[in-house]
């Protein structure tokens, strides 16, 4: 390295530093990549709203929607890395790579992981009031005498893999109807248009209290708290069958943002779930809350990529 070049890298350290040592000294934009008013972008609300409150400056949810969150995830791929312009990502952030042939950023090289927020421990697997199924071996017997399907909310959405993953583990060959969101897929539900689907559980409870829909099993390790009586996939009789809930929420920064802002927000980030009036909101949304190192999201994004991408391939599924 010449003289030149090495002086450059020394004041670029420096500034960077310096840089560091002031952040932040303005407001912070906290970009959701998908329209308002989902589990996620709720989990952005009050994470922006908390650690707006620990850092001393404003932090904004901005909604960036579009093409199952590509577009505004690209967006902070190609920000300054300041620690000024942040991503919080679901579980779709970590789909993306098997299910589009060619994405705008590198999913792991173009960001640098901030912390891991936590997620939804499991789906619930769900029929209509009028299928002949109380229990996932019951819907695979029916699955042998007619034919059946389920409903998903777009090619790729977790809401397909869950269904996909489903067929691997059970052998079953039960087939997706695809509608464009979560409600057209509860009408089709209703309606007996599709006989399954599987459903995020704080929606699940809701639309199961008119009795409409009949739970069969949650994909989580344990049962969940707020579904005592509905058994496991594996207590079923499908050991294998493991599956978070799809609202898996995580912080990421633009890649080279220096080191010390990303302790520093990891720092925040971890404090305030630790509060207990955000535990109590996460609670009210069926999410288990994480933190950790920034380290502990790197190796969640990576297993999670490769289950992904394993469904994918085992499904058939082909990248747009």
């Amino acid at each position: 390295m010449t003289k030149k070049l090495l002086a450059a890298a020394l004041l670029l350290a420096v500034a960077c530093a310096v840089h560091a040592q002031d952040y932040p000294n303005r407001a912070i934009r906290l970009i959701m990549p998908f329209a308002p008013g989902g589990p996620t972008d709720i989990v952005a609300r009050i994470v922006s709203e908390r650690l707006g409150a620990r850092l001393g400056q404003g932090v904004v949810t901005e909604n960036r929607a579009g093409a199952n969150g590509i577009i505004g995830t690209d967006h902070v791929a190609k920000s300054a890395p300041d620690g000024y312009t942040l991503l919080i990502a679901p579980t779709s952030h970590a789909i993306n790579p098997s299910i589009y042939k060619k994405l705008p950023y590198d999913t792991l090289k173009d960001f640098t992981s901030v912390a891991y927020l936590g997620a939804s421990p499991g789906m619930v697997m769900v029929v209509g009031k009028d299928v002949a199924a109380k229990t996932p071996q019951d819907f695979i017997a029916l699955s042998k005498r007619q034919n059946t399907n389920y409903a998903a909310a777009g090619v790729g959405n977790f809401t397909h893999l869950a269904g996909e993953y489903f067929n691997m583990t059970a052998g079953t060959k039960v087939q997706a109807v695809q509608y464009k969101g979560a409600g057209p897929m509860v009408q089709a539900l209703y309606g007996g248009e599709v006989q399954a689907a599987f459903l995020g559980p704080v929606q699940a409870i809701g639309l199961m209290k008119d009795g409409r829909l009949r739970p069969l099993a949650v994909t989580s390790p344990k049962r969940l708290p707020q579904l005592a009586d509905v058994p496991t996939m594996a207590e079923s009789g499908f050991p294998g069958y493991e599956l978070d809930g799809g609202i898996q929420a995580a912080v990421y920064a633009p890649a080279k943002t220096p080191r010390e802002i990303v302790l520093r927000l990891n720092r925040e980030i971890n404090a305030l779930l630790a509060e207990p009036a955000v535990k109590e909101r996460f609670d009210q949304l069926a999410l288990e809350g994480a933190g950790g190192p920034p380290e502990e999201l790197d190796r969640q994004v990576a297993a999670k990529m490769q289950k992904y991408a394993a469904i994918v391939k085992a499904a058939g599924i082909e990248p747009e």
